[in-house]
């Protein structure tokens, strides 16, 4: 075997692999998150009190320390969570917004996905 040919075989492998990481991480990981979204999160009830949302939706996992207009829900494990954020109107508290994120750590690779985003402000 030729240095020519070992340097092309290389070059080669090392494309195949870029190409399968691209494949996987930018369309098959967010197309099957897009799948299993949690089912509650899929009709999310916009232009409803907080109230509503809580009822429909539980107790948000974290709140701001600044009591800001918006509320997040985690699912899922520490290496595939899915975040949704809710954003409220200043004057009604009628939630106007909202984001579905998903977050994906394996070994060295660490990519945010958003999956979903609706917004009914005028």
């Amino acid at each position: 075997m030729s240095k020519k040919t070992v340097v092309i075989s290389v070059t080669c492998m090392l494309l195949t692999a870029l190409i399968f990481y691209a494949f996987v991480f930018k369309y098959v990981v967010p197309n099957a998150a897009k799948l299993s979204i949690p089912y509650t999160w899929r009709n999310m009830p916009l232009m409803q009190d907080s109230s509503i949302v809580h009822a429909y939706l539980g107790e948000p996992s974290k709140e701001n320390e600044n009591k800001s207009l918006t509320e997040s829900w985690l699912k899922g494990t520490k290496d595939q969570q899915y975040l949704l954020t809710v954003q409220y109107s200043e004057t009604s508290k009628l939630a106007v917004s909202y984001r579905i994120e998903y977050h994906f750590k394996k070994w060295l690779i660490q990519n945010e996905y958003v999956l979903e985003t609706k917004d009914n402000r005028n």
